[in-house]
């Protein structure tokens, strides 16, 4: 199923499992990968997914690279820890303060050429984003997303993710509670809202480059104005 079909079908309904649903603090916890789940046309309230084994085989293994536990393990870890890059404070900053982000970039960020590039390259695309996304009513200035940063973008994948690789047996069941309970805390250091959250993730999947800004615009206001949705008389974290 191409994106474009998967965008269709979440416009369409919330997907529900009516089984094995996960209720209380432990759905908030699920919740995390509302919007990636949302996208795949999976289940929201379940460990899981409702999807095919192939559909989870190609995401999987196909598109994130993992075939054992150990991948699974490393790439949870890395999505998990990304929001604590310090860096990203700085390019950040030189986004508020454009008559000196160069000296701003160039006296705070690691002297080394490719990882300086990575930096300079979420400037420039901070430039493109940040007043598309204004334009878009999705915030209404960049001081909102300096706050959340794409912290749902990279929690929310964390959570799926998971999600998948334990329904492929990379993970235990444990190992799976574990890796969605860290990012639940983990996001709450940057997102008080569910709100938030679908903001950042909409800012994270921007900044990486995926298209169609409308289309996850859509799903965030399903997920938070749809009566089928768990989402839909919650308002903080």
């Amino acid at each position: 199923m191409g994106l474009f079909s998967k965008l269709l079908n979440a416009f369409k309904s919330i997907r529900l499992n009516d089984k094995n649903a996960v209720t209380g603090h432990a759905l908030d916890y699920l919740l995390i990968g509302s919007m990636y789940a949302e996208q795949q046309s999976a289940f929201l309230n379940s460990y899981e997914t409702g999807l095919d084994e192939s559909a989870i085989s190609n995401l999987v293994e196909t598109i994130w690279g993992i075939t054992n536990q150990q991948e699974a393990v490393e790439i949870l870890h890395s999505l998990i820890s990304r929001n604590q890059d310090t860096n990203i404070d700085v390019v950040y900053r030189a986004f508020e303060d454009k008559q000196n982000y160069v000296d701003i970039l160039k006296s705070n960020l690691p002297e080394n050429e490719s990882e300086f590039e990575y930096y300079l390259d979420l400037y420039r695309k901070l430039n493109n984003v940040v007043p598309e996304l204004i334009e878009q009513n999705v915030i209404t200035d960049f001081a909102q997303l300096k706050k959340v940063k794409d912290s749902g973008w990279n929690f929310g994948r964390a959570v799926f993710l998971s999600r998948c690789c334990y329904e492929l047996g990379y993970l235990s069941e444990n190992e799976l509670k574990e890796f969605i309970a860290k990012s639940y805390i983990g996001i709450k250091n940057y997102c008080s809202t569910w709100q938030e959250y679908t903001n950042s993730y909409i800012f994270g999947r921007a900044i990486w480059g995926g298209n169609n800004n409308n289309g996850m615009i859509q799903i965030a206001n399903d997920l938070l104005t749809n009566e089928k949705s768990p989402l839909k008389n919650k308002a903080y974290l």
